[in-house]
């Protein structure tokens, strides 16, 4: 009851009113908690994890696969890279989730070799502009700050404390577009120019940062209807130019860090109550 008691409570704060009944993507109920990933071979690989686990194909590509983890419900879903995933947290959000979790790749500029091994927490991220305006929201707020919950952020810092797990709490900067930021030196001289000041006006003396294209729309939605989330970051190589970061030498190191942080992942989310 009490449970139900919140959910009504949390619809009448909600700035976004959709039910389940009115989703594209999403038309099954969803689970309190889970992981998201705009990675489609990662959700597979980790979803194998798992009991009774089922699959849910959404046919414009996304899938979700919910079943038991440690005896918990769980959904595992994919959603589209940039801003596009909104339209999927938007829907799993208003079929029934609660807590959701991103587990993304880092898309800052040659990280440094020992961040392979680090769990990197999103707990605030910024520079969402055209996402927010084409929410509603008055133009002089976009791009500000959004914050990660702070009920999910404890349970990530709770689980590695208890497994001694390296962690770094970061900003995560938006990239709505992926290669402009990353690489400004590939524009004109002119456009270089702006992108290199855009770096420059995101840079913190106080905090480090990362980058990536979805977790800033996450928050965003999750900040409209009222609900949780938080985004973690490993750090695959996407500077070689000869080996993706899936590929041979990466390979192996970068699948046994994501089954770290699959574990690392679910067992926090299960503190949630």
């Amino acid at each position: 009851m009490a449970s139900l008691i919140n959910v009504v409570f949390n619809q009448a704060l909600s700035d976004i009113l959709l039910k389940k009944e009115d989703n594209l993507f999403v038309r099954i109920p969803i689970p309190d908690r889970g992981i998201v990933s705009s990675n489609q071979n990662r959700i597979e690989r980790i979803s194998t994890v798992l009991d009774q686990r089922d699959v849910y194909e959404v046919p414009w590509g996304p899938k979700i696969y919910i079943g038991f983890y440690k005896k918990c419900k769980v959904f595992m879903a994919s959603a589209p890279v940039g801003s596009g995933s909104g339209l999927m947290f938007t829907e799993l959000y208003s079929a029934g989730a609660q807590y959701i979790v991103r587990y993304g790749s880092d898309d800052v500029k040659s990280p440094p070799q020992e961040d392979k091994n680090l769990i990197k927490i999103i707990d605030e991220t910024d520079n969402l502009f055209g996402f927010e305006l084409a929410s509603g929201l008055d133009p002089n707020s976009c791009g500000k700050s959004l914050w990660a919950s702070s009920e999910i952020i404890a349970a990530l810092s709770a689980e590695a404390l208890e497994r001694n797990l390296p962690i770094e709490k970061r900003v995560c900067h938006h990239l709505e577009n992926y290669h402009a930021l990353r690489t400004p030196e590939k524009f004109s001289s002119k456009r270089k120019e702006a992108l290199e000041n855009q770096l420059k006006n995101l840079k913190r003396d106080n905090k480090k940062e990362s980058f990536d294209m979805e977790s800033a729309v996450l928050f965003r939605v999750a900040h409209d209807f009222k609900r949780h989330a938080a985004s973690v970051l490993q750090t695959v190589d996407k500077e070689n130019k000869n080996e993706g970061p899936y590929e041979g030498a990466n390979k192996e190191q970068a699948l046994e860090m994501e089954k770290v942080f699959t574990d690392y992942v679910l067992s926090a989310l299960l503190r949630l109550k």
